[in-house]
């Protein structure tokens, strides 16, 4: 399970916002992200379009996990 999940929540919109301090291993290595972060669809941040590697994330894993 992408424990990156956990940090974040997802809006009606599509846009992720960042709930903790969370550090994870993303598409193009370690990305850390403070509380508050938002990422629309089609934002780039390091070179990944956040929102759509965390739908991609959250429809892998089926459901965001609880601890």
């Amino acid at each position: 399970m992408n424990n990156a999940l956990k940090a974040f929540r997802r809006s009606p919109d599509g846009t992720w916002v960042c709930v903790e301090h969370t550090t994870f291993e993303g598409p193009n290595g370690r990305i850390q992200v403070t509380p508050g972060t938002a990422f629309a669809p089609g934002t780039r941040f390091m070179d990944v379009d956040m929102a759509n590697w965390l739908d991609e994330q959250l429809a892998r894993f089926g459901k965001r996990p609880t601890n």
